[in-house]
């Protein structure tokens, strides 16, 4: 393995000193002269026809400035999923609608000097309200609407994703139905933007938190019909985003305020908006299909994939291909088939979360291997190993080289990390009883029990879509350099990436290296923070950027040295011969020297196309215990091993990783939005009813890295943030199953369903 000064070195993100005290500076600590702020009027009903809007009342409330509807901004029929104007996807939604189609649709906003003055305005608004019939679930919708949801794409079915024959196949088949609930990404920044209109130069600016500058431009522009570069995003700091941040919610609104006003226009939500009206993770359910042989190998699978997308559509149809397309990327198979449908419901709408697919197909699909490892009574490595492919193996679907894909290893190395072998026999020998701290009891009140998972996924759009990146790099008078790339941070050290990545190939202190978040006016377009790009693909942009410019460092090094720059040697900002490091040149000297005597800027533009996209490869093992009293399960043991190629900042991914852990440990055992079945409002829209697995309630998460460094990521590295997701969940769940003997594959896991098996399991063993 390569030694290296700053990749592979733990470092904190960029700005951990700042939020540690308390200064960092998000969009909602923005403040504009003349700013208003917006209070939106939401929706109290599922599905209607809004028949008027007092506003009389609320107009006599101090301070308030405006109070917008439906017909007060442009009715234009967009899609906030959408990053590029080009992109054929369904138009569905309005800034404001009078058609409301879920508890939480937005009917107007109003406009005042304070965020009280709005807010109390906003609570003496009085509806009038034709309600409609309301659909709560993808099933009440495809079996007919007396109201349609929608005029079109009410119900989308995605292109059949296969290869082979899976009818054709032979062997023993197995079914299984799998399903998890809708959930809240509870990023710990709720969501805000503010934009500014500049009615003489027809200008705007906007400052989010968005994943994608470039997106909520496009969206802007589009929408109120400005030019592009007359419409200018700043991605401001992020606190968390998992997704729910990507697509461009708030963006299109607080433009629209703005222009109406005339004025600056700030919306902040609150948690219980953020629940009800930006987007949750998708509520699914997928009936799997597989046939093994006499030597179990599975020959095939068929997915029937039902997604619920909510009031409108937006990437719902993406995130059912999404799925489909990467069905061959673990397991080798002769045959597959995927058949999808995404359907409009009145409820709060589905979207980008964590892994795009990813993990939603690894649920199902290792649900699958789960069950089939039970069924045939083998260890699940095993039949894990039996199955997974190869190295180096071109997908049957979208025919890409994976990559390395070291499924052996890592399942070997993670076995032996959890001690797999030795805690199946004992909690098999025991009936998996024991006392509170782990100890073997035949009459313990609790049940534990192991599972594990495996996968793999993406590091980029290649060759779904063109992917590239494009950047500028300058060494400043000083020494210092600044890099002019489009780049936007969740809050988990992507700047402090790039500045490491840099700093490593131009031998200086990455602190030195200045890398400023997303902003429309200077970077060049960029395809965003989406499908664990940053690293490997604008990763290796800044990689190779920074090597043009060390070579314009060396040529002028070369001539004020008299020394043929393959005799140079670059260390901490200097230049000189190896055989006489005395004779120095400092990046100051050089960069003066090119501003005063030379072509007067040490500057690079650079662009970087992938060409491939490595999957990294993990095998996550754990342990649960059930408390047969009160049917609460915790996570006592928790073990991966992740195929990352090289970690750039290792302490941050495993931080990632360990984010992950808790992640789907929640979404196991107890995060879901629940929608009341009669009105169709979400009844838990705080963090008192919205229950999650807390960080004190973590066992130490063991994480070891695989790096070969054989990636075209910077140094050899592949994506983490999202792949550490992945797995998470359908581990957890086989821990739980293997504890209970249950088959539960469903999610959440809450404790009553717990009991309710516990009860009908001991009254089959009383019969």
């Amino acid at each position: 393995m390569t030694d290296f000064r700053y990749v592979g070195k733990d470092d904190s993100v960029f700005n951990t000193q700042d939020k540690a005290a308390g200064a960092a500076l998000y969009a909602c600590d923005l403040h504009l002269p003349r700013m208003l702020q917006m209070k939106l009027i939401l929706s109290p009903v599922a599905h209607g026809k809004v028949r008027s809007v007092d506003a009389s009342e609320a107009e006599k409330v101090p301070g308030v400035a405006a109070i917008l509807t439906w017909q007060d901004v442009p009715q234009t029929k967009y899609n906030r999923g959408r990053v590029r104007a080009s992109e054929e996807i369904p138009d569905q939604e309005t800034i404001f609608t009078d058609h409301v189609r879920f508890v939480g649709d937005r009917i107007g906003a109003v406009l005042a000097e304070t965020k009280e003055a709005a807010e109390e305005a906003a609570s003496l608004i009085k509806l009038d309200i034709e309600e409609y019939p309301a659909y709560l679930s993808p099933q009440q919708v495809l079996a007919g609407t007396k109201v349609p949801i929608h005029e079109t794409d009410q119900v989308i079915v995605p292109e059949v994703v296969a290869f082979g024959d899976y009818e054709a196949e032979k062997g023993e088949e197995l079914q299984l139905l799998s399903s998890s609930e809708r959930t809240t990404h509870i990023a710990m920044e709720p969501h805000c933007a503010v934009a500014s209109y500049h009615p003489a130069s027809k200008s705007m600016e906007v400052w989010t938190a968005t994943q994608s500058v470039f997106g909520a431009r496009s969206a802007v522009a589009t929408l109120f019909g400005l030019d592009m570069q007359k419409v200018r995003v700043y991605k401001s700091p992020m606190g968390g985003s998992f997704g729910c941040k990507q697509e461009m919610i708030l963006e299109p609104l607080v433009a629209a305020a703005s222009i109406a006003t005339g004025r600056p226009v700030k919306l902040e939500l609150s948690r219980a908006e953020v629940m009800m009206c930006t987007v949750l993770r998708h509520p699914i359910g997928v009936l799997t299909r597989g046939k093994f042989d006499e030597d179990l190998r599975l020959k095939g699978v068929r997915l029937d994939i039902l997604l619920d997308a909510g009031a409108y559509q937006t990437i719902s149809p993406d995130y059912c291909l999404s799925m489909a397309k990467k069905i061959n990327w673990t397991y080798d198979m002769q045959s597959a088939e995927v058949h999808s449908a995404s359907v409009c419901t009145n409820t709060p709408v589905s979207g980008s979360y964590r892994g795009w697919g990813g993990p939603e197909l690894c649920f199902v699909m290792e649900n699958f291997m789960n069950m089939a490892a039970r069924r045939y009574g083998v260890d699940p490595i095993e039949l894990r190993k039996k199955n997974v492919l190869p190295p180096w193996s071109v997908t049957k679907v979208l025919n890409f080289n994976l990559g390395s894909l070291p499924f052996a290893e890592v399942m070997g190395k993670g076995s032996a990390l959890f001690g797999w072998e030795e805690k199946r026999k004992l909690y098999a020998e025991q009936g998996h009883r024991c006392d509170k701290d782990g100890t073997p009891d035949p009459n313990g009140r609790y049940l534990r029990g192991v599972g594990m998972a495996i996968c793999t996924h993406t590091s980029g759009y290649f060759p779904r879509r063109p992917d590239w990146g494009t950047l500028s790099m300058k060494m400043e008078e000083d020494g210092s350099v600044s890099v002019n790339v489009n780049i936007h941070d969740h809050g988990c050290g992507s700047v402090m990436a790039f500045q490491k990545i840099a700093g490593e190939v131009l031998c200086m202190d990455p602190g030195k290296i200045a890398i400023p978040e997303g902003d429309t006016l200077y970077n060049a377009i960029d395809n965003g923070c989406y499908t664990s790009r940053s690293v490997f693909v604008l990763g290796r942009a800044v990689m190779e950027t920074a090597k043009e410019l060390k070579e314009q460092i060396l040529d002028y090094a070369e001539k004020l040295l008299e020394t043929p720059k393959e005799e140079l040697v670059c260390e901490d900002s200097r230049v000189f011969p190896a055989a006489d490091p005395d004779k120095s040149l400092s990046y100051s000297d050089i960069a003066y020297y090119a501003a005063d005597k030379a072509h007067g800027a040490l500057f690079v533009t650079h662009t970087y196309e992938p060409a491939s996209n490595v999957g990294p490869v993990s095998a996550d093992f754990a342990e649960v215990e059930v408390d047969t009293y009160t049917g609460h399960c915790r996570l006592t043991d928790f073990a991966c091993v992740h195929d990352i190629g090289k970690a750039i900042n290792p302490e941050v991914c495993r931080s990632q990783i360990g984010s992950a852990v808790q992640n789907g440990a929640g979404m196991v055992f107890c995060e879901q939005i629940r929608i009341d079945p009669k009105t169709g409002a979400i009844q838990n829209t705080s963090m008192e009813r919205y229950h999650v697995v807390r960080a004190a309630e973590l066992p130490n998460v063991k994480v070891e890295f695989l790096e070969d460094e054989s990636a075209d990521g910077p140094f050899g590295a592949k994506s983490i943030g999202e792949a550490a997701l992945v797995p998470v969940v359908p581990a957890i769940l086989a821990a739980l199953n293997d504890a209970l003997g249950s088959g539960f594959s469903a999610v959440p896991v809450t404790p009553d369903k717990v009991l309710s098996f516990l009860e009908s399991a001991g009254k089959e063993a009383a019969r």
